[in-house]
């Protein structure tokens, strides 16, 4: 696959990075060898790289080598942009055309790739199988992967993206895909998906066989469940026919016994009808019997009703009679509490009028107190204001004025005077308080017994008002008593009334009870007499024995009509089982034969699936793989050695030892180190080291699908792949680039790289700066 001519139209990458809206680079008339991509951070160098290839995917932004894992919708600006390349691959000129239309939310893609004729025009690119770029994402893809080989392969060899996975991280599955792609033999897992198709076909018909299989053979339990239930409806249609004959020779003998008794009920006929009328009697008795038992029932409920009435009327009377002597004494007691409710009355006013007295005497003494607690404060307040006065007075014959002629001028005399004359005014206003304070305490002090006798009467009143109530109560309740008195005589006759309404219901109960007891032997007597009577009588009559015979003779009927239904009902039934085992007996015969397909397509599935297996993953392709794994080490190892040295030699393994000593498919680098004399795997290398190994194995990979499997890749791709290496690494480098170029027959790379040094060493530059110019 070489690039010709690239058109970017309304990507974030050109209009931020370029300041334009589109963009063409014509690149077929660049020169062969090593072709630089220049220019600052940001200025559009990934997005060119990464659209000079026809697979609709920038590889640097996909989190997979998938198309499922990318957008170009996330890299687009405005509501319409266009990807067309020119390529050309295997000697002829193809042209991919993405467009992107966004006018509202949702947004429209279309992928078009076309081949250019001879005759100057250019034509949709139509597959062997039918399949025509008609725009759709997956005919395009699927026109592509024809075409120039598989997204992954590409972008595993030949294209070396930013954020790529290295190689050494692929687990052995996706390595085998992606060397069964490398070899040309992905159409053995073309070939191993169809004969895994056959196996699965031919499984669900070996499911349908067995399941007629399964229904078989829950036919052939049927078939000898039916026997054995024919068996046993025979067995039971023995059984059955044996109690018929059974039960018809015990007909024959009731029938006969039938016989035997109507000769003799001819001779029974005055038996029957005295027995009719110890029947009738007989049924008289017992309603009697039951008639008398009820009525004594009755009388016996309503004397013990009347006995619990006077019992209760004789409780009244004794309850009366008992409070005699309270109710004879209750008059006398009654004139007792009235003369003690005088005596107290009497004694009630003079202790209120006196009560009344002291209570006044206690409010004079009351307002006495308050007089006399006011009239001290006020004393000794003025006794203060007195004894103030009279030191200021003292000052008059103490001043050193005294005797001058500024004697009268003095202030401090002025004012020791004026103290010594308010001084007499307050000494006789305190000498009238205190004649006032000791005529009020006299008087105070003269009310002060008369004063507390007043709480002593106030209790000899409540005395006296208490014994009063308690009085007057007891005499209400002798006087009620009192009343009572004409109680007692109609008490007494009650009593003996009572007595003797009593004793006569006794009798009358014991009477009545005897009465009883002799009718009811009568009667029971009569009917012992019918009983034996009857029994006497029954001894002859057969009438009860021929209605027996008969209810017996119809029991037996009904029985054998029963039994014939049985027995019909079995030979129905064992025709009806019979007939089923018959038409089991003609499924089943083709029971071996089916089994036998079972057998055979069961062998043809093991057969298909061993061919899945042998030409899948873990068959030819795994060994086929075994088989390239040498070649691609030694083509790795050589490309080592041209640019790097004799240091480090790769090993790559595909099989890996298990803890019990088997060997499994697996994938992993081992990288020899000859200076340190030491061997470990690739992902514990430091970065610079990974960094160059990968770089050598992904190009070992390229020179390899160059070499032996016939790829026309044209062109090499590499974005900023010697970031960690150091200055003599990066030199290395680009020395392995051109190896890799000379040994594959590549035509060009094109790469980007910060390194001016490596820069310089192309044979050619993009410069995108310029092209924003």
């Amino acid at each position: 696959m070489r690039p010709l001519k690239l058109t970017l139209e309304g990507f974030y990458g050109v209009r931020d990075g370029m300041k334009r809206e589109s963009i063409t680079l014509d690149l077929e008339a660049l020169p062969k060898g090593l072709i630089a991509l220049v220019g600052p951070n940001g200025a559009g160098k990934t997005t060119i790289i990464d659209n000079l290839h026809p697979y609709p995917i920038m590889p640097s932004h996909a989190s997979t080598l998938s198309v499922d894992a990318f957008s170009y919708w996330d890299h687009i600006c405005g509501t319409s942009a266009l990807k067309e390349l020119e390529w050309e691959h295997d000697g002829i000129r193809y042209r991919s055309t993405f467009t992107f239309r966004k006018p509202g939310k949702t947004g429209k893609a279309e992928y078009y790739l076309a081949w250019y004729g001879s005759d100057g025009t250019w034509r949709p690119v139509t597959l062997p199988d039918g399949t025509v770029s008609d725009g759709k994402a997956a005919t395009y893809n699927r026109c592509v992967e024809a075409i120039n080989g598989s997204l992954e392969t590409f972008f595993t060899s030949v294209f070396s993206a930013q954020n790529r996975r290295p190689l050494a991280s692929y687990g052995a599955g996706e390595i085998k895909t992606l060397l069964a792609e490398m070899l040309g033999i992905e159409h053995l897992k073309t070939l191993s998906a169809k004969a895994g198709d056959v196996a699965r076909i031919l499984g669900r018909a070996l499911d349908e066989i067995q399941s007629e299989l399964v229904a078989l053979a829950g036919k052939r339990q049927r078939k000898s469940e039916l026997d054995r239930s024919v068996l046993a409806q025979g067995d039971a249609l023995r059984e059955a026919r044996s109690q018929r004959d059974a039960m018809l020779e015990e007909a024959a003998k009731l029938t006969q016994e039938r016989a035997t008794f109507a000769a003799k009920a001819s001779e029974s006929a005055t038996s029957e009808a005295r027995l009719r009328e110890l029947a009738v009697r007989g049924g008289e008795l017992v309603r009697t019997l039951k008639a008398m038992s009820d009525d004594e029932q009755a009388a016996s409920v309503r004397s013990q009703q009347r006995v619990t009435a006077i019992n209760r009327t004789i409780a009244t009377h004794q309850a009366t009679l008992a409070r005699k002597e309270a109710i004879l004494g209750a008059a006398a007691k009654r004139d007792e509490v009235q003369l003690l409710i005088g005596r107290e009355e009497a004694k009630l006013e003079p202790l209120q009028r006196l009560i009344a007295e002291r209570e006044a005497k206690q409010v004079s003494h009351a307002t006495l107190n308050a007089a006399l607690s006011g009239m001290m404060t006020e004393g000794q307040t003025k006794a203060a204001h007195l004894e103030t006065l009279n030191r200021q007075a003292a000052v008059v014959d103490q001043v050193p004025c005294v005797g001058h002629a500024m004697h009268a001028a003095c202030p401090l005399l002025t004012q020791a005077l004026q103290a010594r004359s308010q001084a007499d005014l307050q000494r006789v206003s305190v000498s009238e308080l205190r004649t006032k304070y000791r005529e009020k305490k006299a008087q105070a002090d003269e009310l002060a017994p008369v004063v507390a006798e007043l709480a002593a009467k106030r209790g000899e009143l409540t005395a006296v008002t208490n014994a009063l109530s308690a009085a007057r109560k007891t005499m209400q309740a002798a006087t009620e008593l009192a009343a009572s008195k004409p109680l007692l005589d109609a008490a007494v006759s009650g009593l003996e009334t009572a007595n003797a309404e009593l004793r006569t219901v006794a009798e009358e109960s014991t009477a009545r009870a005897a009465r009883f007891e002799s009718e009811k032997a009568r009667v029971t007597t009569e009917m012992t007499r019918i009983h034996e009577e009857s029994k006497q009588l029954a001894a002859v009559d057969v009438t009860a024995a021929i209605a027996e015979t008969e209810r017996k003779l119809v029991a037996n009927r009904e029985a054998v009509a029963a039994q014939d239904g049985r027995i019909e009902a079995s030979i129905r039934s064992q025709t009806v089982l019979q007939a089923e085992s018959n038409g089991l007996d003609v499924e089943l015969a083709r029971f071996s034969a089916t089994q036998l397909r079972a057998d055979r397509l069961s062998d043809e599935i093991a057969q298909w699936k061993l061919l899945a297996k042998g030409l899948g993953n873990d068959g030819v392709i795994a060994l086929t793989i075994d088989d390239a794994g040498p070649a691609l080490t030694d083509t790795v190892n050589r490309l080592l050695l041209a640019c790097y040295g004799m240091r480090f030699t790769v090993e790559i393994r595909t099989q890996r030892a298990l803890a019990s000593g088997e060997m499994r498919e697996g994938f992993e680098i081992l990288v020899h180190d000859a200076e340190a004399d030491s061997t470990k795997s690739v992902s514990v290398m430091s970065g610079g080291q990974k960094v160059w190994i990968n770089e050598c194995l992904t190009r070992g990979i390229a020179l390899y699908l160059a070499q032996n499997t016939g790829q026309p890749y044209q062109t090499l791709f590499s974005d900023e792949s010697d970031g960690p290496l150091d200055p003599q690494r990066k030199m290395q480098f680009m020395r392995m680039k051109r190896e890799v170029l000379r040994q594959g027959g590549y035509q060009r790379e094109f790469f980007i790289s910060q390194t001016p040094d490596l820069v310089g060493e192309a044979d050619a530059l993009i410069d995108v700066e310029a092209l924003a110019a």
